[in-house]
């Protein structure tokens, strides 16, 4: 044989990595159920996908992914947040269904208690997590060998940058005037 038996997988290593990723699956979709009510109220906002669980975990990673834009006081902090969620939140209704399926599957998964313990150092609620960990976390995603990790992280970061920055609420935190004072245009 021409392929050396070091190099082989057996397939007891099979079975186990299958089983120990079927029991990640199932963990994953677990909860996963189709929403009746088209508005979930959570945080003080209406969103029309994500729901109370999905904004807490935008909530948390957009503070640590965008802190450094942030206001300083904790109202209006509050408020920068809040619109970043709205943003998102409409970013991802407008996707395809089996897309947003999908996210919401991960959205699910990262808010499973052993996975949040596991990658962020704590299982019980977001608010618990240590923003560095969160920030040394997301890096760690973003400089992976593993495809997924940084697809996961680019997602993330894109979904939250979008909602900062499309929000004109946040472009005063920023020094940005918007758009009408760059081309005389009116911005609705």
């Amino acid at each position: 044989m021409a392929i050396s038996r070091k190099h082989l997988i057996s397939r007891r290593t099979i079975v186990k990595t299958s089983a120990f990723g079927a029991v990640f699956l199932f963990l994953s979709t677990w909860k996963c159920k189709p929403s009746t009510n088209s508005e979930v109220v959570a945080r003080g906002i209406q969103c029309q996908f994500l729901d109370p669980d999905a904004q807490e975990l935008f909530a948390h990673l957009g503070e640590a992914v965008l802190f450094n834009f942030l206001p300083k006081e904790p109202l209006e902090k509050e408020k920068v947040i809040n619109e970043v969620i709205l943003g998102i939140d409409s970013y991802l209704y407008t996707l395809p269904i089996h897309t947003q399926e999908e996210i919401l599957e991960a959205i699910q998964f990262l808010n499973l208690r052993f996975v949040r313990w596991y990658l962020f150092g704590t299982g019980s609620h977001w608010e618990l997590t240590d923003r560095n960990v969160v920030i040394k976390t997301l890096n760690q995603w973003k400089m992976s060998y593993i495809s997924l990790f940084r697809s996961i992280f680019f997602l993330l970061q894109s979904m939250i940058t979008i909602g900062y920055f499309e929000s004109s609420y946040s472009w005063k935190h920023v020094g940005y005037p918007g758009p009408k004072h760059a081309l005389g245009l009116r911005h609705g």
